[in-house]
């Protein structure tokens, strides 16, 4: 396989886990608009879908889930190195439940260190 096929087959393979791990937006979300406003009035304000947020809150979730696995099948870790590494990830999860107000299951929000 040259390199041209192999990254099609990344790029089909991204596309398909897009798909599998789409977390619903809740509904009074839908279609809505972020804006982020600076202090500084002679600034430009940014704005952004929150369909699109979402999407990158969702990427980073898996992307956390990905590296959770990679940590506990790698065997040259020890349990300790494991364990710390594992504690880390949770922190990241637990720092991001402010965004579990955007999604509309709740199987797909963040849990931190009270979660399961």
């Amino acid at each position: 396989m040259d390199y041209q096929e192999l990254k099609l087959l990344a790029s089909m393979i991204a596309d398909e886990l897009e798909k599998r791990h789409h977390a619903p937006l809740a509904a009074k979300w839908q279609h809505g608009t972020m804006i982020f406003k600076p202090a500084d009035a002679s600034l430009k304000q940014h704005e952004m879908s929150i369909e699109r947020f979402m999407q990158k809150i969702v990427m980073m979730r898996d992307n956390l889930r990905v590296m959770e696995q990679q940590i506990n099948a790698n065997a040259s870790l020890s349990v300790a190195e494991k364990v710390k590494l594992q504690g880390y990830i949770t922190k990241i999860y637990g720092s991001m439940t402010s965004f579990n107000i955007l999604f509309a299951d709740e199987d797909d929000k963040f849990r931190g260190a009270g979660g399961e």
